[in-house]
């Protein structure tokens, strides 16, 4: 009976157990969300939550919290490892900063995870691990930075990155995903380019939207512009891609364009300088084209520096400064700074002495893209084009000269060359000048007098005609000038140019 009494007392607890303790299931709800009956769902949003509200059933399959201000703006694997079902997971606009790395690695049955319209910061690597998704929403985080694993470890179809005022973007943050994403969405971005190895991912594509980016359309454009052309099915019913430079092309949609609109620059140099000091040299080239080129400073031994413009660099200028230790060890040398764009190869070369007291330089332009061809500007430098060399006390300080042909069009090269080597006052000008308009002006009264002089010949007979007046009137028979007028008119002029002048102008 005893037996009986304490199996009755057993059993009366256990049912005030069930009856009065709570239970987490499909048909319980917190009390601020709605969850439809026999749905699994849980629906939560714009309740000014400060957090995930508990009494979350554990079978949960679609979780919406859109629209709250989370207190804590990092959320971690202990927000969601209970809700090992959950399939769709919405946190819109929920002031998220920053997603903890493995976050989602419980929820294996995850398939649609939207993140967008928060305040990410930056996705570390590994955040998205070991998840199979059919759709990822990371769109309107303005000024997220992704680093190059964040995709680690994931598997999407659909990657939503549009309006996030991203100005550069890893091809290799996307590589992971090749062989399964087919739809990607970058438009409302800050790209002004896309590197040709980008064309590899966009042909696995369905589905891509590029449209609403600053784009700028020079020749490296081109490939894009042909796949755009090509793959139409692939920006079926999107925004096309537009052009936000160069000016020309400003506000035209690649629909507008044709190939042969997308053009590049050839590099020019706008500056050149060599400064020799006591035991350094400094060589500085600065050179603009579009896109912005690449500068080479070729040494005399056949080594080389490189400067490689910034991916980011928005300006079309580049400079390239190579110093020398020790310059009055060295003999004259040559050296060459060589831009180098897409659009060709032009050359500044210098031949740089470095006595004490003297410098010679020469610099020249010039078109590699065919050697065999060559053109000599013989035009004048313009004085004011070029720029005063000053010598200094421990070394020489070159500067460059600005030559008025600076640009190589086509296959020519344009070659500027000056030497400099003496220099002339204005005294000594105006005095070459009026030196030589005194001996021009002596020849000429000397060969003057000479012809006046020998007009008559000796020993020619005179015809004398008498008229009824008395007055005598001859006429003078002319000749050729005898031998003895011609050796004396030779005589006259080899002694005038016994005298040699030196004029410089």
């Amino acid at each position: 009976m005893f037996g009986t009494l304490q199996e009755s007392v057993y059993a009366l607890l256990l049912l005030l157990y069930v009856v009065t303790c709570p239970r987490v299931t499909a048909t319980t709800c917190p009390a601020v969300c709605f969850c439809p009956s026999v749905s699994r769902v849980v629906y939560c949003p714009r309740k000014a939550l400060p957090f995930i509200p508990a009494g979350i059933p554990t079978d949960t399959v679609q979780l919406t919290l859109n629209d709250n201000k989370f207190q804590n703006p990092v959320i971690s694997r202990a927000n969601f490892s209970n809700y090992r079902d959950l399939e769709q997971l919405y946190l819109t606009d929920c002031g998220i900063e920053y997603i903890e790395p493995d976050t989602f690695v419980d929820n294996k049955k995850l398939k649609w995870l939207d993140l967008g319209k928060n305040k990410l910061k930056r996705i570390s690597d590994f955040t998205f691990r070991d998840l199979t998704l059919d759709h990822l929403f990371l769109n309107d985080n303005p000024g997220v930075e992704i680093s190059t694993r964040a995709f680690g470890g994931l598997k999407t179809t659909g990657l939503y990155m549009q309006n996030n005022a991203m100005d550069k973007l890893s091809l290799e943050v996307i590589r992971p995903m090749n062989g399964t994403l087919k739809t990607l969405w970058i438009d409302g971005n800050k790209f002004d380019k896309f590197n040709p190895q980008w064309l590899f991912l966009f042909r696995t594509l369905s589905h891509l939207r590029i449209g609403d980016n600053p784009l700028h359309c020079n020749c490296e454009a081109r490939w894009l512009h042909e796949f755009y052309t090509a793959s139409s099915r692939i920006f079926e019913n999107v925004l096309p891609p537009a052009c936000r430079s160069p000016g020309q092309l400003r506000g035209q949609t690649f629909k507008d364009l044709h190939t042969d609109d997308f053009k590049c620059q050839l590099p020019v140099f706008k500056n050149v300088d060599v400064i020799l000091e006591k035991n350094v040299g400094k060589l500085t080239c600065l050179a603009s084209g579009d896109p912005v080129p690449t500068i080479y400073w070729m040494k005399p031994d056949g080594t080389a520096e490189v400067f490689i413009p910034k991916s980011e660099d928005i300006t079309k200028d580049m400079e390239g400064v190579m110093y020398i230790r020790d310059p009055r060890a060295e003999l004259k040398n040559r050296y060459q700074c060589v831009a180098n764009n897409p659009a060709g190869n032009v050359t500044f070369s210098i031949n740089v002495a470095w006595p004490a007291d003297e410098v010679d330089v020469t610099k020249q332009y010039e078109q590699h893209d065919n050697p065999a061809i060559e053109k000599t500007d013989d035009k004048k430098v313009d004085e004011k084009d070029e720029k005063k060399i000053q010598d200094t006390k421990e070394g020489t300080a070159i500067e460059v000269f600005q030559s008025n042909s600076s640009k190589v069009v086509g296959t020519e090269i344009a070659t500027v060359s000056a030497v400099v080597k003496d220099r002339f006052t204005t005294s000594d000008l105006i005095g070459a000048v009026v030196g030589t308009f005194v001996l021009t002006l002596l020849l000429c009264v000397i060969v003057f007098y000479v012809i006046v002089k020998y007009q008559r010949k000796p020993g020619t007979p005179v015809h004398h005609h008498h008229h009824h007046n008395g007055v005598h009137n001859g006429d003078i028979k002319r000749g050729p000038p005898s031998r003895h007028e011609l050796d004396e008119v030779e005589h006259t002029m080899k002694m005038l140019d016994k005298r040699s002048y030196d004029i410089h102008v």
